[in-house]
């Protein structure tokens, strides 16, 4: 099996075992939001925020839990979902480069694909942690913002570094091939 065979093949196995995770463990990050926003939360709400020992109020605490439970499951999506993208770089790669495919490549490809999944993962998760945050202190939430803004466009520097060179050699080859058919246009209507 050469490597173009064995790297797709590979791809396609991270895809068959990590969809099935991450979609059990979005449903039970979505059912934990669910009742934290639409039932927890508004009971705290509704009991007027008594104090708790003297401390603290009931809801930023109750918010507090749920921002935990959606950390740890929003982790194993965001493992997953590295794998799921390796997979899919793994599958783009031979698709593109198909005989010049290297582990250089492979290890761009994954790394450019693994930052753009990792973004992805967190604004999604910035957006179901927001009305928990908020529930916590607004002040956190635009704290947050600002450091995920920041974040992003390294993030989406990077990616355009990383594929950059991909560009270049894809058209370097297609301008090539180009050249060539003129070459043998030229030479056809010389001929003739």
């Amino acid at each position: 099996m050469d490597i173009v065979e064995k790297v797709y093949k590979e791809g396609i196995l991270k895809l068959k075992e990590n969809i099935p995770q991450i979609i059990i463990n979005l449903v039970v990050a979505g059912l934990i939001w669910a009742f934290g926003i639409l039932v927890f939360i508004p009971i705290a709400d509704m009991l007027g925020n008594p104090y708790l020992f003297g401390l603290t109020a009931v809801k930023p605490i109750i918010s507090a839990i749920i921002a935990i439970a959606l950390i740890i499951v929003l982790l194993r999506v965001t493992k997953d979902f590295g794998e799921l993208m390796d997979g899919i770089a793994d599958i783009i790669a031979v698709k593109l480069a198909g005989s010049r495919v290297n582990e250089e490549k492979l290890k761009r490809y994954r790394r450019g694909l693994r930052g753009l999944a990792y973004l992805i993962v967190a604004i999604i998760a910035y957006l179901f942690f927001l009305p928990v945050i908020s529930g916590i202190t607004p002040v956190l939430a635009g704290i947050i913002l600002i450091i995920l803004v920041i974040w992003a466009v390294v993030v989406l520097i990077n990616i355009g570094h990383i594929f950059s060179e991909e560009i270049e050699e894809g058209v370097r080859i297609a301008t090539k091939k180009l050249e060539e058919a003129l070459e043998k246009s030229v030479k056809k209507e010389e001929n003739e």
